[in-house]
């Protein structure tokens, strides 16, 4: 079960912004203007460099306060000197986002962790909704499409609806324009980024066939050629060095992973394991975790899946076996079979995975063994993903094309009308000691790991 903390040790050095933060959230939460009588003297009186190191190591949900505090911290954090350093920093949290048909859902709850001492995490919880930060209006439903620098893609439950790209954190957001090609034909749109002209651009492609470019603040799609292969979705987490990355379906060994530079605005295909040979399989899921592509094989008949990492990108020599998880039947004779996707790895080693899309599960790779992570406690089934919050403002990216902010309903009262910074620190995971997986495994065995892997 997961407890409250309290008294939760803190970094002196960000005391002095959050004392300040914490004045200011009474006023927030009243709707009274979020500006003190006098001016933060004391921290204007140092060094600027200090400022931004101090500032930048906040967590999102304290930077959300320190906004609130006087005109100069907005005007600080709201930098694009600051954002880009905060980006560099922004931990890793997870997005949970429930599945229809079982529940419409029009929410996005973020949660922030960190760990602690033995092996409890910190949680802390930011929800988005269309109240305070999501450009969705009245669509009954939408569809995350995938994240860049904090920037999320989203979209409505079919093509008819239209695409915007939108930071939650700062309740704006774009509307892209429908593209040249028939709107029937499309399936894949994916938000990337340029180092090179610091430019955000968008990707559509039809059936593998044809493909389009769109760069925020030109107004046009502009056609890129053919895509390679085809594709079944686009993972959430797929943006690394500059591309998109995603596993064609279509192609063989070893040209199934694919990959879009936007900068250069070419496909190219990027090798896989050597050690799967010519060994394919109907479920491969391929994902940026912890700043690598992280590629999980599943066997045909899904018993059992290894997970790779490519240490050095565009290597193949450097892709390396991290795990192999088998018995993943949950039911032998009726051939159900558990399936874990990876979200995080933890900085003391252990690896998030969400399991059979109903819960969050950490596994430690020295014990080999599982614990549930109380991060949600929907019932319905969930995406959980990882994703990195930033203070990226669409007015400094988007070369004049229109931003809008997503702005507080006056029917909808105060409370929906912010972002909910859920509860103070939470601790999970004490009070559950690792286990060798009884309900992750419905009493047919824990998974068998492979000894001797790095």
């Amino acid at each position: 079960m997961a407890r409250e903390t309290k008294g939760n040790p803190m970094n002196p050095r960000k005391k002095v912004a959050t004392r300040a933060a914490m004045s200011s959230k009474n006023k927030e939460q009243s709707g009274e203007q979020c500006q003190p009588k006098a001016p933060c003297s004391k921290f204007q009186q140092l060094p600027q460099a200090l400022v931004l190191e101090i500032l930048s190591s906040l967590s999102i949900k304290t930077l959300l306060n320190c906004r609130c505090v006087c005109k100069d911290w907005l005007s600080i954090i709201s930098d694009p000197q600051f954002t880009k350093l905060h980006s560099s920093r922004s931990p890793v949290g997870i997005l949970i986002k429930t599945y229809p048909p079982i529940r419409k859902s029009r929410k996005l709850d973020f949660t922030h962790i960190e760990d602690c001492a033995g092996s409890d995490l910190l949680l802390e919880k930011i929800r988005f909704n269309p109240q305070n930060s999501l450009p969705i209006g009245a669509m009954p439903e939408f569809r995350l499409i995938n994240s860049c620098n904090g920037l999320l893609c989203l979209s409505g439950p079919n093509r008819d609806y239209p695409c915007f790209v939108c930071n939650p954190i700062l309740g704006e957001h774009i509307s892209i324009p429908p593209t040249n090609l028939s709107r029937n034909k499309c399936f894949f749109v994916g938000l990337g980024f340029s180092n090179g002209t610091n430019e955000y651009k968008l990707l559509q492609m039809t059936n593998g066939t044809e493909a389009e470019i769109y760069t925020i603040g030109t107004g046009v799609w502009r056609s890129v050629g053919n895509a390679p292969g085809d594709i079944d979705q686009l993972p959430f987490n797929p943006f690394l060095h500059g591309a998109l990355h995603w596993v064609s379906y279509s192609s063989t060994v070893p040209d199934f992973i694919h990959s879009f530079d936007f900068e250069r605005e070419q496909f190219r295909p990027l090798p896989v394991p050597s050690l799967l040979g010519n060994r394919l399989s109907d479920c491969y899921i391929l994902e940026v975790v912890g700043g690598r592509l992280c590629l999980s094989v599943f066997d045909d008949d899904y018993s059992k899946f290894d997970m790779w990492v490519m240490k050095e990108y565009g290597v193949q020599e450097s892709w390396t076996k991290i795990l192999v998880f088998g018995n993943l039947y949950e039911c032998p004779e009726e051939r159900i079979c558990h399936v874990y996707e990876p979200i995080m790895f933890l900085r003391n080693g252990e690896i998030l995975l969400l399991f059979n899309n109903c819960a969050v599960v950490c596994y430690n790779q020295e014990t080999k063994s599982f614990r549930e992570i109380r991060i949600t406690w929907t019932r319905s089934p969930f995406e959980a993903i990882a994703y990195s919050p930033s203070f990226v403002s669409l007015y400094n990216v988007s070369k004049g094309e229109e931003v809008k902010r997503v702005r507080r309903s006056k029917k909808s009262g105060k409370k929906s009308g912010k972002l909910l910074l859920e509860g103070s620190y939470e601790c999970a995971g004490s009070g559950m000691p690792p286990r060798k997986s009884t309900k992750l495994n419905s009493g047919y065995g824990c998974p068998v790991f492979e000894e001797g892997l790095p």
